[in-house]
């Protein structure tokens, strides 16, 4: 067996070693605003959502992750909770591809969201 057989069946076996991915999403903030009376600014904040199952996901925020989180569904929202930071951060996700992501020191971003989740 060749060096690159070698790496392409172990690449293989370690993606099936993995959770199987549900779903995902694609989102981008298109503002940042303070809570606390900062102000709002322009974003580009990016989420990445890839759900494992119907009760959990990852997140990656800005690249930086993966993240674990809860998914909870309530009517036209879901809501993800991330489990790191004591559960102050997550977003709210919007029927119409909206969200609401709660973030470090009073920040919460606003933007939309593609895929599936």
């Amino acid at each position: 067996m060749r060096v690159s057989e070698i790496v392409g069946v172990t690449a293989l076996l370690a993606g099936l070693a993995g959770p199987v991915v549900a779903g995902g999403l694609d989102c981008i903030a298109t503002e940042r605003c303070r809570t606390d009376g900062g102000g709002c600014a322009a974003s580009r904040l990016s989420i990445e959502l890839r759900a494992l199952g119907a009760a959990k996901a990852r997140l990656w925020i800005d690249r930086q992750g993966p993240y674990p989180a809860r998914i909870a569904r309530s009517g036209d929202i879901t809501r993800i909770t991330l489990e790191n930071f004591g559960g102050s951060h997550g977003m709210d996700l919007h029927a119409d591809g909206g969200f609401l992501y709660r973030g470090n020191g009073a920040k919460e971003f606003t933007g939309t969201c593609e895929g599936e989740l």
